[in-house]
C-alpha cells in the first residue's frame, strides 16, 4: 500500500511534532518545517504528497505559499490544507478562493484533522485516475464538513446508483445506518466527552474498517449510513460487528472525558434493488434500526430484501 508523504508546516515545533506524530500513527509519512519558503522549497522538490499549512510565519504567509503552489504547474495538484487559528469568514473564504481542498481552524481535534486529509488525498487519488468519483469528491455539496464523510445527498445519489448495478449485473449490495446514542459519563463531575468527537471517532472508525469503493456518509446529526457493494447479508453482519467491536472496545476512550455510548443499527441486503430504489432500501433500513433501539439485548437489526420478492 502507498504510504503519502505530509509536508506539516508551522512555526511552532511542538505543534508541528504532534501533527507528525499522528499522521505517522494514521498510516502516512510526514515530516515537519517551519517556514513558508521552506514549505515551498519541499512542494517543488518533490517531496510532499500534501501539505498541511498554517498561516502565519517569519518570511511569507501560508496564503502567499498556497498562491504560489497554485501557480506552479508543477505544484498546483499538491492538496493543500490549511491549519491555522485565523479562523474568520474572511479568512477562511480567502484560503479556499486561493485553492485550498480544505480549512481546519486551531484548536482542532485530531482525529478530525485526520479525517480531513484522509478526505484531501481521496479527492486528489480520484482526479488523477479521472474518474466520475473526483467530481463527486471535489464537491463540497456531498460532503459533511464535521467528519469529513459524505453527506445524504451524495448517500442517495450514490445508494440507488449502486442498487442499479446489483439488478443489472445480479450481485449483492448492503446498506447499514448507525445511530450513536445514551452517551453516557462515566466521571459525571467531568461530564461526557463532545458529541462532536464522539461523532468525528465514529467517522474514523467507520474509514478504518471500511473498502476503498465503499460508500460512507454522516446522514443526519448522530445516524450514520455506509453502503456496501458486493457485500451479501453475512459479510454486512461481520461488518457492522467490527464497528460495534471497535466503539466498545476503544473508540470513546478519552482518559479526560471517559464516555459510554450505544451504537445501533440497522442492516439491509438486496440483489435486485432497482425495483425498489434507494428510498425503499434507506427506509428498510432506518426501520431495522429502529427494531434494534426498541429491544434492550439486540443491537443490530438484519433483513435480505432479495428472500422477501
Amino acid at each position: 500500500m502507498q504510504r503519502y508523504r505530509v509536508c506539516v508546516a508551522d512555526d511552532h515545533e511542538e505543534t508541528a511534532s504532534v501533527l507528525c506524530e499522528g499522521l505517522k500513527l494514521h498510516g502516512y509519512e510526514a515530516f515537519s518545517v517551519y517556514s513558508g519558503s521552506a514549505a515551498l522549497e519541499a512542494c517543488r522538490a518533490g517531496e510532499a504528497d500534501l501539505l498541511l499549512l498554517d498561516v502565519c510565519f517569519p518570511d511569507i504567509s501560508g496564503y502567499q505559499v498556497c498562491e504560489q503552489l497554485k501557480a506552479d504547474r508543477k505544484t498546483q495538484d499538491i492538496p493543500v490544507v490549511f491549519v491555522t487559528v485565523k479562523g474568520g469568514k474572511e479568512d477562511i473564504a480567502k484560503g479556499y478562493q486561493l485553492g485550498a481542498a480544505d480549512y481546519i481552524t486551531k484548536p482542532y481535534n485530531l482525529p478530525m484533522v485526520m479525517l480531513r486529509v484522509d478526505a484531501a488525498m481521496s479527492g486528489r487519488s480520484a482526479v488523477a485516475r479521472g474518474g466520475e468519483g473526483g467530481g463527486y469528491l471535489s464537491d463540497t455539496a456531498y460532503t459533511d464538513h464535521l467528519t469529513g464523510l459524505r453527506n445524504r445527498r451524495f448517500l442517495l445519489e450514490r445508494l440507488q446508483e449502486e442498487v442499479e448495478e446489483a439488478h443489472r449485473y445480479d450481485y449483492p449490495v448492503s446498506c447499514v445506518v448507525f445511530d450513536l446514542e445514551e452517551v453516557k459519563a462515566l466521571d459525571t463531575e467531568l461530564g461526557p466527552v463532545s458529541l462532536d468527537d464522539l461523532l468525528v471517532e465514529l467517522a474514523m472508525s467507520l474509514r478504518n474498517h471500511s473498502r476503498t469503493f465503499d460508500v460512507l456518509a454522516r446522514y443526519d446529526g448522530t445516524v450514520f449510513a455506509t453502503v456496501l457493494p458486493h457485500a451479501p447479508l453475512e459479510h454486512a453482519i461481520r461488518y457492522v460487528g467490527k464497528i460495534m467491536d471497535d466503539v466498545d472496545a476503544t473508540t470513546f476512550s478519552d482518559p479526560s472525558f471517559p464516555t459510554e455510548v450505544r451504537l445501533n443499527a440497522g442492516v439491509v441486503t438486496c440483489q435486485n434493488g432497482s425495483a425498489l430504489g434507494a428510498d425503499y432500501v434507506l427506509g428498510e433500513a432506518m426501520r431495522g434500526l429502529l427494531q434494534a433501539k426498541s429491544i434492550p439485548d439486540k443491537r443490530y437489526v438484519a433483513h435480505n430484501l432479495s428472500q422477501q420478492q
